[in-house]
């Protein structure tokens, strides 16, 4: 197994022991930071330098609020020797136009960063899955990031052992997706909540109706029509997307000119809504002061522009972290049904006013 820790680095060298002994058990939460820093006299920053480095290793698993866990297959990852070939080769598979997408970058760092030296990661970018295994690149296991067509689907399916659609629900495949719908709901009833009552929505269209861009935008309209609210939307199509101020702009002043009482803008990815703000400043309308904003995605810089952005996190980190559990299944000969949608997290920041 790859080193997890240095030399010279105690507090890591001492979880690692008392982990391998017995102390600390798989499964078993660990103490919170300010008891391992009295216990082991360091400061707060090397205990969590030390457990995203440990994180990383697959060795403990946080779960915020509720705190850090030895992870399931910490004994074996501890003790595990370093093969001298894969056991496991994985393809991690994604369309071209998918390249720059921040929440499929969070998924990749976080299985990459959990998963056993036993493992191969294999990176495909290809707007067709069935062909990619024909000649030769023989892959136990797929996981498929992409608009794939179902009959692409299961001609993969036949050509590796294990495979997972991640993105999208399947009562005929193993797959993990985020609730886009839930996530939409969020977004509305957080305005709600802050006494909106004539709100937008904008963003991109998408390709099918299951997309995540259609899910949260059907999740927003869905709350606005259950509670009476006056609700506009727009839907870019890609070329308005490329140039996003310009369109934002334009979609702006269309809204402002159907409802003059508009007082919220949920955009369904973050850089839409970094596009409002910046338009609302070129209108002189004040953010939140005038008109509300909030955001989907929790980009890492969103916390930090003025005033912070209000928006849905994403899951991908968690997407990850599900994904090399499976795997790990899969090492240790387990087939079992993979399942799983997993509902975002609402962060509230400070582009919403509260109108009540």
């Amino acid at each position: 197994m790859r080193k997890v820790c240095g030399k010279n680095d105690v507090f890591r060298e001492h979880i690692l022991s008392e982990i391998a002994i017995g102390v600390y058990r798989e499964g078993e939460r660990l103490p919170g930071e300010r008891e391992l820093g009295e216990r082991y006299q360091v400061s707060r920053n090397t205990i969590r330098r030390g457990l995203a480095e440990l994180e990383a290793a697959g060795i403990v698993c946080r779960r915020p609020p509720v705190g850090t866990f030895v992870s399931e297959s910490a004994l074996r990852r501890i003790a595990a020797p370093v093969p001298a070939s894969p056991v496991l080769r994985v393809a991690f598979v994604m369309e071209t136009d998918q390249l720059g997408n921040p929440e499929l970058q969070q998924i990749f760092l976080s299985l990459r960063g959990r998963l056993s030296e036993e493992v191969e990661l294999t990176v495909f970018l290809s707007d067709t899955c069935d062909r990619l295994f024909d000649g030769g690149a023989r892959m136990d296991v797929a996981l498929l990031f992409g608009d794939y067509s179902d009959d692409e689907i299961r001609a993969t399916g036949r050509l590796v052992d294990h495979l997972v659609i991640c993105g999208r629900e399947s009562s005929e495949f193993n797959f993990i997706s985020c609730d886009n719908y839930a996530g939409g709901r969020l977004m509305a009833e957080a305005l709600l909540r802050a006494g909106h009552r004539h709100i937008a929505a904008l963003g991109p269209r998408g390709r099918a109706d299951y997309c995540d861009f259609s899910r949260r935008l059907t999740g927003i309209r869905d709350v606005c029509r259950e509670h009476g609210v006056a609700f506009l939307e727009y839907r870019m199509k890609l070329e308005e997307s490329m140039n996003l101020t310009a369109s934002t702009y334009f979609t702006l002043d269309h809204f402002l000119r159907l409802d003059p009482e508009l007082t919220a803008v949920a955009a369904l990815y973050d850089r839409g809504a970094l596009a409002v703000i910046d338009c609302c400043r070129r209108r002189n309308l004040r953010v939140p002061e005038d008109i509300s904003v909030i955001g989907f995605d929790d980009q890492c810089y969103v916390e930090f522009i003025r005033p912070p952005l209000t928006t849905v996190r994403s899951v991908g980190e968690e997407v990850g972290a599900r994904l090399a559990g499976y795997i790990d299944a899969v090492l240790e000969g387990r087939r079992e049904p993979f399942r799983e949608t997993i509902k975002p997290l609402l962060i509230e920041r400070g582009t919403v006013r509260r109108l009540n």
